[in-house]
């Protein structure tokens, strides 16, 4: 019977741990779920990002491809006279290298709003946990 007495002792204060870490946890779930939201925003506007750059690039690549063919085919057609092609192909390449080496700064600009974008959501919500 002392067993029995010792093993329903044991139960009892097993019991009454788990039931404290199970209190003393109720801020890891909400820890760990900041936590994960936090690293999905993070991962959307990178994805976001991504995609500004690459549109932004290929959007650059087209705009130049247009405006070599169009100084060509003016020198083609007699509009443009042979000593200009050069100089106004280096004004072409010019201005898509501005454009290209620009969109860095664009990505990183796209990058910080998205993520202080979506912050502002996260704020207004814990007020009004707060309040209730």
């Amino acid at each position: 019977m002392a067993s029995a007495a010792s093993k329903r002792t044991s139960d009892q204060t097993s019991t009454q741990a788990s039931e404290n870490s199970v209190s003393s946890n109720g801020g890891h779930p909400d820890a760990v779920r900041e936590l994960l939201v936090h690293a999905t925003r993070i991962q959307l506007a990178t994805l976001t990002s991504l995609s500004k750059f690459f549109v932004g690039w290929t959007q650059a690549a087209d705009r130049y491809a247009q405006a070599v063919s169009d100084e060509l085919l003016s020198r083609a057609h007699g509009e443009t006279a042979s000593h200009e092609l050069l100089g106004r192909l280096a004004t072409v390449s010019s201005r898509h290298l501005r454009e290209v080496t620009a969109l860095p700064t664009d990505v990183v600009s796209h990058f910080n709003s998205e993520l202080t974008k979506q912050a502002k959501p996260q704020q207004k919500q814990r007020v009004r946990r707060q309040a209730a």
